[in-house]
């Protein structure tokens, strides 16, 4: 029996979300919602699926449902959703703010269901490949930039960009934060559109993180140090390259070319295959919330600085 699945958000990530969930013959679109109806008819006519302006009315009638519209709804539709019953993947960030996300959280475990966060790029096959060679790392460094798109504008560039390599470093590292710096500033926008942090973590290792919506080039890279070693994943274009210490003044670079996977289609896969075995999801609703609540860490900091 398929599973009844309904997408919430026809804009960007949900034009791509319904492409993925088409292609499964294990799940069942029973609609599409969206508050522009004509988006959502388009999109649903094309997949022969009915289309909804308000998503209240499937409340209760689907076993799954894909939220992708504006961050500032996701905690609205989230709730309602698992509160009726249904499993619930939310593209990042898991909501607005760290009660909202709590929230969340808490709800899911009460009515246990499964909360999904859409950090993807913890499925990036760069990322995957490289992840047996990181032991103990001392300095993590993420590089994200991207041309200035017009999506997302109503959130700022930590959330829309950062929150992907904050979610990295964070499963990575595994400690406690210890304290923050950043800086940031907007250009285009009324939010900010640049943003550089240092993370300052418990055991010692220090991350610095910088995004860029606005930028001329495109990048999306991390940079791990540790003992004796230093490996660059190239996350753009699904390289790594991993260079070690073998003497005094010697060193030896070994370059990797990761598979290439749909990371938006394994992840949706993944939460199928959570809901259908009752199993932790690979990015859990509290992952969502540590990564959120470092996010807005380094927000209150930027904004603190600027009133100085």
């Amino acid at each position: 029996m398929p599973l009844r699945m309904v997408l919430v958000g026809a804009g960007h990530m949900g034009k791509i979300h319904i492409d993925k969930l088409a292609s499964f013959t294990d799940v069942h679109i029973v609609g599409v919602v969206d508050v522009d109806t004509a988006m959502a008819r388009d999109i649903a006519q094309k997949y022969g699926t009915p289309w909804f302006g308000d998503y209240k009315e499937l409340l209760g009638h689907v076993e799954g449902v894909v939220i992708a519209s504006p961050t500032e709804t996701h905690h609205r539709i989230a709730k309602d959703f698992l509160e009726t019953g249904s499993h619930v993947f939310i593209e990042k960030p898991i909501a607005r703010t760290q009660e909202e996300a709590t929230e969340l959280v808490d709800l899911a475990k009460k009515a246990n269901r499964i909360l999904q966060i859409g950090h993807l790029e913890r499925l990036n096959p760069a990322f995957t490949k490289a992840a047996p060679f990181i032991k103990k790392p001392v300095l993590l460094e993420t590089r994200r930039a991207s041309e200035f798109t017009g999506r997302s504008v109503d959130i700022d560039v930590v959330l829309d960009l950062m929150i992907h390599d904050i979610d990295l470093v964070l499963s990575i590292v595994n400690n406690e934060v210890k304290g923050v710096r950043a800086q940031g500033f907007s250009l285009v926008t009324d939010n900010l559109d640049v943003a550089s942090a240092q993370v300052e973590f418990t055991n010692g290792c220090t991350a610095n993180l910088t995004a860029n919506r606005i930028s001329a080039v495109k990048e999306r890279s991390l940079t791990v140090f540790q003992k004796d070693q230093c490996i660059f994943v190239d996350l753009l274009n699904g390289k790594v390259i991993d260079t070690i210490k073998q003497g005094e003044g010697s060193l030896e670079t070994t370059e990797y070319t990761a598979d290439r996977l749909d990371a938006v289609k394994h992840e949706l896969l993944a939460f199928i295959q959570s809901i259908t075995t009752m199993s932790v999801p690979i990015v859990k609703g509290e992952d969502g919330l540590k990564a959120l609540a470092l996010a807005h860490q380094i927000k209150r900091y930027i904004a603190e600085k600027q009133l100085q």
